[in-house]
């Protein structure tokens, strides 16, 4: 049984401090047994982090296309599995409007590092995760690696790298239900979609020794500060802008950012 005392005495051994910022991306199976089930995972996060902290996770609901009904943060589940809905569900946590990619998140900072999600893109300047970067929070990725790690996107978004869409078709145009109640009009972002080469950010991280390895539980797991993260993928497209792209050839926006940077002579 693995229990929310050693997840929490696990994270305090690495640094994490009561008063700080995590973002977390897990595969809540790799932890093995919890002795009190996911809550004891949730629970123990918020413990490391104290009451002047913040725990944040994906609540994603990645689509192509427009779903039949609005995207309402209040009731809309998250396809992120178990775990992201019992988060969501529980009793303080707070939603983004994003349509796609939107953030739960709970703690002193909550609201303001999750307001206005739907104006500034799933993972743009100024979108939840690049506030918490800036907050000097950590990325915590458990029984995962960095192909799961969103603020990658967060870093591209800084360097000025160029996305493309999936399909030739316009990205779809998704209505969204506002905590006031007035539904609005946002665009889904283009592609922020493929992360399968992703892996590239680790060796500049562990050269510059950002990466702490920690277990939870079974789960060999990662701690990152965000901003470390962002600030080695501007780096790394700065000297091979193309680092980020993966290599499928069925992955439209990857080929075409490719293409993109030939053409730009870079």
């Amino acid at each position: 049984m693995v229990t929310r005392d050693q997840i929490a005495a696990s994270l305090a051994g690495v640094g994490v401090k009561p008063g700080e910022h995590l973002f977390v991306h897990t595969s809540l199976r790799s932890i093995g047994t919890l002795d009190g089930g996911p809550d004891a995972l949730v629970d123990a996060l918020v413990k490391a982090v104290g009451s002047d902290g913040t725990v944040a996770m994906p609540a994603y609901n990645p689509s192509r296309s427009a779903p039949a009904v609005p995207f309402d943060p209040l009731t809309t589940p998250s396809a992120m599995g178990a775990l992201a809905e019992l988060f969501r569900q529980r009793k303080g946590t707070r939603r983004s409007a994003h349509p796609s990619h939107s953030i739960c998140a709970t703690g002193k900072r909550a609201e303001e590092f999750l307001a206005d999600h739907h104006r500034n893109g799933a993972f743009g300047v100024d979108s939840p995760l690049d506030r918490l970067a800036r907050a000097g929070g950590w990325v915590l990725l458990i029984g995962v690696n960095h192909t799961s790690s969103s603020i990658v996107h967060v870093g591209e978004a800084r360097a000025g790298v160029q996305k493309f869409w999936w399909d030739d078709d316009p990205p779809a145009v998704v209505k969204v239900k506002l905590p006031e109640g007035r539904t609005i009009d946002v665009p889904l972002d283009v592609s922020f979609s493929c992360s399968m080469a992703f892996n590239a950010v680790e060796n500049p991280l562990r050269e510059k020794r950002k990466m702490i390895d920690l277990n939870i539980g079974d789960a060999l797991s990662y701690l990152i500060r965000g901003q470390d993260v962002i600030d080695t993928v501007v780096e790394m497209t700065r000297t091979r802008p193309d680092a980020l792209f993966c290599t499928r050839a069925g992955c439209r926006p990857c080929r075409m950012g490719r293409s993109a940077r030939s053409a730009g002579g870079r």
